[in-house]
């Protein structure tokens, strides 16, 4: 399977950080589903370019949202993400770490075909 070229954006002022994150493409009920583990967020569709392209209407409403409620770096950590301060502010926990704490995660990982790609994000870097 020929991997996708994915990428989505988040942009309010210019300080943000740009990061990789791993997306999984599968299939439920007929339709197509793109699912940042990381960020416990998905987008779905009629086909993977739908799905990809949801996936980053929620991206946007999700780093919109956070962030004007003040909210993201709680939200973040909450999802096992470490923030510093340092050269590296963001560092996303690794899929392994999570798939046992992440019911739906565990249930794709195990009982569906699926497909891993990345995607560019960009994270508001005030968070």
């Amino acid at each position: 399977m020929k991997a996708a070229n994915i990428s989505g954006k988040w942009q309010e002022g210019t300080n943000f950080v740009k990061l990789s994150l791993p997306v999984m493409i599968f299939e439920e009920e007929g339709s197509q589903i793109a699912y940042i583990p990381v960020l416990d967020l998905s987008g779905c569709g009629n086909s993977e370019v739908e799905a990809i392209d949801s996936l980053k209407v929620a991206l946007d409403d999700y780093f919109s949202y956070t962030t004007r409620k003040k909210t993201l770096t709680a939200d973040l950590k909450k999802h096992g993400w470490i923030i510093t301060k340092k050269r590296k502010p963001f560092v996303a926990p690794d899929i392994t770490d999570i798939l046992n704490k992440n019911e739906y995660l565990h249930e794709i990982v195990n009982t569906r075909p699926y497909k891993m790609d990345r995607m560019s994000v960009n994270i508001p870097h005030y968070a």
